[in-house]
């Protein structure tokens, strides 16, 4: 849908009014109140109905009117507008894994701006931030890009939607994408986007033109499988496969796919397959959908993204988790002019209104403290509106009533919570993790991520394995005791990675605190 000028200086409007805006109708630019008549009020309302109608999701909240000439009948009137994204709706994120080369951000190029690329990186280079990236091709920062379904299914991305925010407001239900790096250099960053973004199911993309899977593509699966998250796989650049080679690299893969996931069957999608009912089958975990597909032919994708489309997360665990006292996690945060500080993160539990008189705080700070904040505006899926809950993104412009320094990985909690809260702030906890790179020993020195934050920590102790014995072999199960360099508020079941800086070293959830 294409807007007209006054349509996008609405828009503008109500963007720099955080969702509000107010017409005067009948005054001067130079304050000069000179009213208009009834009928040019009336058609003067029926415009600004028109392109509200335009914006979608927009209404006119009120009209205050006056006569300001009884004589000749002219009246003058303030028109409040409100855009506020209605809810519920639906966010699914996928965090797109995979080697470097392998062709993560082309094959979302393809999805989110429908096009096809030319076999030299053309389809990805609307997801590059830095000039770098550009010039190298190497991805080295989490990229956040998404498409949407409509009510009607109808797919709403970047061919048909000028903006993130359009296709936002004109979306029922919302797959947001995590891009993430492929190069060991940047091994920190993946790891921050496995457990800072929460994604709701991994997308791991192999390259068909390789003979074998490799050593991190495997960890990867090995990290949904401790992690318990649905996984799909997209196999790209199939316009470059050797039979031969390609023959050798899938039984590979469904021989790897079947000792590290031997609770998952695997179907190679088609044209004939059931999405729905493949769709519900991956987030039950009881599959792994095989995506091929080619950038330069623009072969299987209406297939991933029907697939996608049908993808919905368990919503009775969402009503409970909706019921629970409001947890924010921090995954970034901004410093705005006019707005203040703007954290952005993902509703753990509860829900929140930027109306309600709910005492928030946010936390902890190096010495284990927590503030009273505000919350002063909410953004769901860049679009202003009343409240947000749980497994919703959201950006919070708040304003602290003391001094302190915000920063990745805090929560902010509802301070009637916080003596509960306050008890899992501490430096040593227990973890069920699956060990994946190599040999754990006691008195090791890791780099544990958890949420937006990452702690030197030293392994305590490898108590058990899966079995009952004691193990630190690469692929074994374990429980793990930690002790970080410093407190943090550690929840059971947090997800949790650890790496040496180097590589990854185990992947699982926090058990005891």
């Amino acid at each position: 849908m294409e807007f007209n000028a006054t349509d996008r200086k609405e828009a503008f409007r109500l963007s720099e009014g955080d969702g509000y805006a107010i017409y005067i109708i009948g005054v001067h630019d130079d304050g000069d109140v000179v009213g208009i008549t009834d009928e040019e009020f009336e058609s003067t309302v029926d415009t600004i109905k028109n392109m509200a109608q335009q914006l979608e999701n927009t209404r006119i909240v009120s009209i205050e009117k006056r006569t300001v000439d009884s004589q000749d009948s002219r009246v003058v009137a303030e028109v409040h507008l409100s855009q506020k994204m209605p809810l519920p709706q639906t966010e699914l994120r996928i965090a797109v894994l995979g080697d470097h080369g392998a062709g993560k951000s082309t094959v979302l190029g393809c999805i989110t701006y429908n096009e096809e690329d030319d076999g030299r990186g053309k389809a990805r280079l609307n997801l590059m931030r830095h000039q770098h990236e550009l010039e190298s091709g190497r991805t080295s920062s989490i990229t956040l890009t998404a498409i949407g379904y409509s009510a009607d299914g109808h797919v709403q991305n970047y061919a048909n939607n000028r903006s993130a925010e359009d296709i936002h407001q004109r979306s029922q239900r919302v797959v947001t994408f995590i891009d993430t790096c492929g190069h060991t250099k940047h091994l920190k960053t993946t790891a921050r986007a496995l457990t800072g973004y929460a994604p709701h199911a991994f997308c791991i993309v192999v390259p068909a033109d390789v003979a074998n899977v490799s050593a991190a593509t495997l960890e990867y699966v090995q990290i949904a499988a401790a992690f318990r998250v649905p996984l799909t796989i997209v196999i790209s650049k199939m316009d470059i496969a050797d039979k031969t080679g390609f023959g050798a690299m899938m039984r590979h893969l469904m021989s790897s796919l079947d000792a590290l996931l031997p609770d998952r069957s695997q179907c190679i999608v088609t044209e004939s397959t059931a999405h729905q009912s493949l769709a519900d089958d991956m987030m039950k975990l009881n599959v792994v959908p095989i995506f091929t597909t080619s950038a330069v032919r623009t072969v299987g994708f209406s297939e991933l993204v029907a697939v996608l489309g049908s993808l919905h997360i368990n919503l009775s665990d969402k009503c409970s988790a909706d019921c629970e006292p409001f947890e924010f996690h921090v995954e970034d945060l901004y410093s705005i002019d006019s707005v203040g500080s703007v954290v952005t993160g993902w509703v753990h539990s509860g829900t929140v209104s930027s109306t309600s008189d709910a005492q928030l705080v946010i936390g902890p700070d190096s010495t284990g403290n927590f503030a009273d904040i505000d919350i002063r505006s909410i953004h769901a899926l860049r679009i202003p509106t009343e409240a947000v809950t749980a497994r919703m993104s959201a950006s919070l412009a708040i304003q602290a009533r003391n001094a302190v320094a915000i920063q990745k990985g805090m929560v902010v909690v509802d301070a009637r919570t916080l003596e509960t809260t306050k008890r899992h702030i501490r430096t040593t906890f227990a973890a069920t993790v699956t060990l994946l790179n190599g040999d754990v020993a006691a008195n090791q020195d890791v780099i544990i991520h958890i949420r937006a934050a990452y702690h030197l920590a030293t392994v305590v102790e490898i108590v058990t394995d899966a079995t009952g014995q004691p193990s630190g072999s690469s692929g074994s199960k374990a429980t793990i005791e930690l002790e970080l360099a410093e407190s943090e508020y550690i929840a059971p079941g947090t997800p949790i990675v650890a790496r040496d800086g180097r590589s990854l070293i185990f992947a699982g959830h926090v058990a005891l605190v």
